[in-house]
């Protein structure tokens, strides 16, 4: 097998195995009825792959994908990560399911946060507007949630 062959069936195998991962992850919108400020906006998320890396953009639903800990390792810790991506798109993969696994092996509630892209392509959104209501409703939505999600509030 070529180098090149074997690059990109190990990538194939990569985004498989993290996409079988965060598919068992409850992915939770933020605001159900639509979230303000993106009114009108219909355009599909897109998903590209890169090295075996899931890179979101295009969001105008945020959302939390939870991965809790088990309950004999819970210490009652959360954390909202917010996968970085210069505010253009979001690098899913490393900096959010791979973290979020990480954290919830030593017992730590994690909830990785799509927000909206102030940086995408003809976005709209502002980032001290759009993207600052997202990262403050995740929070929220944790808190209120700590006890059926068995973290400290």
């Amino acid at each position: 097998m070529q180098i090149h062959s074997l690059r990109k069936w190990l990538a194939a195998c990569l985004v498989l195995a993290s996409t079988s991962t965060s598919a068992q992850q409850k992915e939770i919108l933020l605001w159900p009825n639509g979230a303000p400020g993106s009114e009108g906006k219909t355009g599909n998320e897109r998903i590209r792959l890169y090295e075996g890396e899931q890179i979101f953009s295009n969001i105008h639903h945020p959302s939390v994908t939870v991965y809790l800990p088990a309950k004999e390792k819970a210490t009652g810790a959360a954390v909202v990560i917010a996968p970085g991506g210069g505010y253009r798109e979001l690098w899913m993969t490393h900096e959010g399911y791979n973290v979020a696994k990480w954290l919830s092996e030593k017992g730590i509630a994690a909830f990785i946060l799509k927000y909206r892209l102030p940086g995408d392509t003809n976005s709209t959104y502002k980032l001290g507007t759009e993207s600052l209501s997202d990262i403050q409703r995740a929070i929220r939505l944790v808190r209120s949630r700590a006890k059926e999600w068995n973290v400290q509030g």
